[in-house]
């Protein structure tokens, strides 16, 4: 063989190497697993949930992909997706957001085996769906939070009906209920529940005394109406006249350890004992992983995180609870039988009284989307009927 044929020969071999390489690492990437990785969407800050997130793809080698936003705007995303999904949980928010998610189907029906045994209802109230498709994985306590540096201790209030005294003039931070429909949607839901439950669930009074309510609380607010409860509570933390903003009771220990702001909870009688819930999406991409996240949030690793991370109370027992939460059994003399199908099928009717009040208050709503006014509600408002007897004798809430 003379030397130009042993080139050529040589060059084949190394072409024929080269080729056997490309085909196996191409057959190697096709048979490779998927990736380990769950997609959420969160109504959470990243700030916060962040920290939860990694420290479940530590302990478990999952990573997270996040989507963080508002709850209508993560639900509209679902919807829109719901023939091709990209999410596989739902992570954060109310029940009343739930339910009304849970109509248009996007959600997988799941039992996790650490609350396999957990009523539907608890003290009077929604805890999680009757077939699964939802379920809490902590709760929280509504209530106020207070900037000690600008209220007086002798003028902290003890009931929601108290925010309409004018000596609160200019002092309170409100949320709007399109945008807050957690925490916002909560307390103005709470105050019309109350208002039914007083006019014996005759609708045209309790309309009436709810609109005069909203609109002496709107006029004692500080401008500009919040988006949610975060910005609410930076807000709050950072005036230098306001003094309380509604929130759950976890929520100012939270930010007087992350941002030193002078805030502390003030816990209020007849109030909402208000489940944080959770969802798989019905087709998720990662279904396996999803369910992985689901058992781990409720699992010991994942509840002593809830309490360290999000300072929120655990749900399954064992797990100190954090500074600033309070028990079940701590509170369950003041839970009103809040009624979060009632939050739901009421939500456009108070975002609209909202809405059309925030003019005459004069106040600043920001760049915020709202719902459209529903008037004349005729139907009886206690959809849920088991609980329609409860509210009958629902005490009272001490008026100024």
């Amino acid at each position: 063989m003379n030397k130009k044929t042993g080139i050529i020969a040589a060059i084949v071999v190394i072409v024929v190497v080269i080729a056997g390489v490309a085909i196996g690492v191409t057959y190697l990437n096709s048979t490779k697993a998927p990736a380990k990785e769950v997609v959420i969407y969160a109504d959470y800050g990243s700030s916060l949930a962040s920290k939860y997130f990694d420290n479940f793809t530590n302990a478990t080698g999952i990573k997270v992909v996040a989507t963080y936003g508002s709850m209508g705007d993560l639900e509209g995303k679902l919807i829109a997706d719901s023939a091709s999904p990209q999410a596989d949980i739902l992570f954060g928010g109310a029940p009343s957001a739930y339910i009304s998610a849970e109509s248009h189907g996007i959600f997988q029906s799941y039992t996790p085996a650490a609350i396999a045994n957990q009523s539907e209802y608890l003290h009077g109230g929604l805890w999680r769906s009757a077939n699964w498709t939802w379920y809490p994985f902590t709760y929280a306590v509504l209530g106020l939070s207070i900037n000690t540096h600008n209220l007086p201790a002798n003028e902290i209030p003890t009931s929601f009906l108290n925010l309409t005294n004018p000596i609160y003039k200019g002092k309170i931070i409100l949320e709007n209920p399109s945008t807050s429909t957690t925490t916002g949607l909560a307390f103005y839901s709470l105050v019309y529940q109350y208002y039914m439950q007083k006019a014996d669930n005759n609708t045209v009074t309790a309309q009436s005394n709810f609109k005069t309510y909203m609109s002496a609380l709107m006029n004692n607010s500080a401008t500009p109406i919040q988006s949610d409860d975060e910005n609410a509570e930076v807000a709050l933390g950072q005036s230098n006249s306001a003094g309380i903003t509604i929130d759950w009771t976890y929520m100012p220990s939270l930010y007087h350890t992350e941002d030193g702001y002078t805030l502390s909870p003030d816990l209020l009688n007849s109030t909402v004992l208000g489940p944080t819930a959770m969802s798989i999406v019905k087709g998720a991409p990662h279904m396996t992983y999803a369910q992985d996240f689901v058992n781990w949030v409720l699992s010991t690793q994942g509840q002593q995180n809830i309490t360290t991370v999000f300072h929120k109370p655990p749900i399954i027992t064992g797990i100190p609870i954090p500074a600033g939460s309070f028990s079940i059994s701590q509170v369950q003399a003041d839970i009103f039988p809040y009624n979060q199908t009632f939050t739901t099928n009421n939500a456009n009717y108070i975002s609209g009284v909202f809405t059309n009040l925030s003019a005459s208050a004069s106040v600043v709503l920001g760049e915020v989307p709202h719902s459209p006014f529903r008037s004349g509600v005729t139907q009886n408002n206690f959809i849920d009927t088991s609980l329609s007897m409860i509210y009958q004798k629902a005490y009272d809430l001490n008026e100024v």
